[in-house]
């Protein structure tokens, strides 16, 4: 009877087969360079970026310009939507004022408004983080008073049974019930905001990972397109990695 390969090495097998299929096209001359360059080129454009950098700029300011967006875009949107959300969850009165706007934001293209947020706001950082702020906002308000809505209702009633009052239930019942949909929703909105960080950047940026790959496009430097696209999943996948080790650590309980 043979042994099940392990979920890790049937991954790496599966990189491997991607990468010698990659370098097998490149090498065989299939494809020309300009559409679709080589790990090596890709290699050497990478140790280019990080010993000249882009533009008078080096690599890690690129990215970190990008990182700090991104941070500032989701952290204030996540913070200020899950509390609104858990408001909303709680007091219907706040939901039946809250609901349209959030309902009517959710589903909205954040780069409907980036236009407007540029006329209002300049070209500068302000606009950008806005829009971030707006992007993530819906998604962590509904996923915080999608949590509070699903609490047990016999939690709540034991609880008010042993006394507990009303502020205290919400902290010590309603909270800690609600926060793994928090922290899903958490996940979802770190997701949205990094996809919308790189279009604007594309749009309206003049620094960043995503100015960077669409400023080399124009110039047909592929092996730059193709850096900036694994920086981008890289940190991508990083950052959810983050999210899922902090959901797992303050939710170790979940499901059981």
């Amino acid at each position: 009877m043979t042994r099940a390969l392990p979920a890790w090495s049937i991954t790496l097998l599966s990189v491997l087969a991607l990468t010698a299929a990659w370098i097998g096209v490149t090498s065989s001359g299939l494809v020309r360079d300009l559409f679709l360059p080589g790990p090596a080129d890709v290699w050497s454009g990478f140790l280019e970026l990080l010993d000249d950098g882009y533009r008078n700029s080096p690599l890690l300011l690129h990215i970190g310009m990008s990182l700090y967006r991104v941070g500032a875009g989701f952290i204030s949107g996540a913070l200020v939507g899950t509390v609104l959300g858990l408001g909303m969850g709680y007091m219907p009165r706040l939901n039946a004022i809250a609901r349209p706007f959030i309902e009517f934001l959710r589903p909205l293209p954040q780069l409907a408004y980036l236009v407007l947020l540029i006329v209002w706001l300049g070209i500068g950082e302000s606009s950008k983080i806005t829009m971030l702020f707006l992007a993530a906002l819906p998604v962590s308000a509904i996923a915080a008073r999608d949590g509070v809505a699903n609490v047990p209702p016999e939690r709540i009633q034991v609880a008010r049974a042993l006394g507990a009052s009303r502020w205290q239930v919400f902290c010590f019942v309603i909270l800690p019930s609600a926060l793994p949909e928090i922290l899903v929703g958490a996940r979802l909105a770190a997701g949205i905001v990094y996809g919308t960080l790189i279009a604007a950047e594309i749009i309206a940026g003049s620094d960043g990972i995503g100015w960077m790959i669409m400023d080399a496009g124009r110039f047909l430097r592929s092996d730059y397109v193709f850096v900036g696209i694994f920086i981008i999943g890289l940190a991508g996948i990083a950052i959810d990695r983050a999210l899922l080790l902090l959901e797992r650590r303050a939710v170790h309980w979940a499901g059981h």
